[in-house]
């Protein structure tokens, strides 16, 4: 049996979609874990939500700071701010968890395709630093092999 191996005819191709997937998935992974810690889940929200005695701050209407008093307890405060801060503030946990990913999705799309361009120039810069040092390299280890073993004259090691 007779194995032929053949060589990519365009290995340029095969490094550029290497280049531009690792650029996405660091991109992806870096934009999303900005919009994650830009748009974090309140705990004290979520305990204000949960609290019986917040139910006051359940019932009044989303996004009216003048229209409401701010609570004595102190785990409904955030509850509180949230509810008056925001025009579609939600009043339940399931409601709430779902604005903030929409939040940190609306995020995520505006400053992708930023990321990935700035990754995209960090990963090709890398890329041609490590090709010229790897070529330095070579040339730096062929040229002492070559000189290694090449004679020298007048030298007694030289038979």
């Amino acid at each position: 049996m007779i194995r032929v191996i053949e060589e990519n005819p365009r290995p340029w191709v095969r490094r550029l979609l290497q280049i531009v997937g690792l650029s996405a998935v660091i991109a992806v992974s870096v934009t999303w874990a900005g919009s994650v810690y830009d748009q974090p889940i309140d705990s004290a929200i979520l305990a204000g939500i949960a609290a019986p005695e917040c139910a006051g701050v359940r019932a009044m209407p989303a996004g009216s700071l003048f229209l409401a008093k701010q609570p004595d307890d102190a785990i409904c405060r955030s509850f509180f701010m949230y509810r008056a801060s925001f025009a579609d503030a939600a009043d339940d946990v399931t409601g709430y968890v779902a604005s903030v990913n929409l939040g940190r999705l609306a995020e995520f799309w505006q400053l992708v395709g930023y990321v990935w361009g700035l990754s995209f120039a960090a990963v090709v810069v890398s890329y041609w630093l490590f090709v010229v040092l790897r070529a330095g390299l070579r040339r730096n280890w062929r040229s002492k092999r070559q000189h290694e073993h090449t004679p020298r004259r007048g030298c007694p090691h030289s038979d």
